[in-house]
């Protein structure tokens, strides 16, 4: 009995002690580690909107998925350059973070995958140049994935369509967000240019 009672004793100990060792470190490298993601990303925010001289700063929040999700105007002299959000998709193994830009004429820039967890040799291939390159130049009615080849829409990725949809669909709700948020005032600035 008492034999028992020690080993109990001792680990509760080590649990004690180990709880108190990983809070110590989390609370050691959590600034260091929110830094580091926040240094990521205004790096990417500046590869998403290099035209951008102005400071990237936040202009507001939309939701997907139930989780929020930040918008951004690029600007230089406080003139739009284009427009970036963040967003996700659902794929197979993962939600497929990313940051996706437009222009100022509602096409899409460019698509950055920050994060995923696909499976890979297969839905990780949605990181490669001949996957997302095919996003560029696209407006939101063009931004369709279909399986079959093609020039106008999105090929899926062949072994990897649950993958190729997540950021498909990522990617168009987040230039939807943006078309709703900036596309009338684009349209508005560019009718008061004609006017000049």
């Amino acid at each position: 009995m008492k034999d028992m009672i020690k080993i109990t004793l001792s680990l509760v100990a080590i649990f004690i002690a180990a709880a108190i060792i990983m809070g110590v470190t989390y609370k050691l490298t959590s600034p260091i580690r929110f830094y580091a993601e926040k240094k990521e990303k205004e790096e990417a925010l500046k590869e998403m909107a290099p035209d951008a001289k102005d400071p990237i700063a936040v202009a507001g929040t939309w939701t997907v998925h139930s989780k929020s999700y930040e918008y951004y105007a690029a600007t230089t002299d406080k003139k739009p350059v284009g427009y970036i959000a963040s967003t996700a998709g659902k794929g197979y193994s993962s939600f497929i973070l990313m940051l996706v830009s437009i222009d100022t004429g509602l096409k899409v820039k460019e698509i950055k995958i920050l994060h995923h967890g696909e499976t890979p040799g297969l839905g990780d291939q949605v990181e490669e140049k001949s996957f997302l390159g095919q996003f560029t130049g696209k407006t939101l009615n063009q931004i369709v994935l279909v399986k079959t080849e093609t020039k106008e829409n999105i090929q899926a990725i062949s072994g990897a369509t649950i993958s190729s949809r997540a950021v498909t669909n990522g990617v168009k709700d987040a230039v939807q967000t943006l078309v709703d948020k900036y596309g009338s005032g684009i349209a508005q600035a560019a009718a008061n240019e004609v006017k000049k």
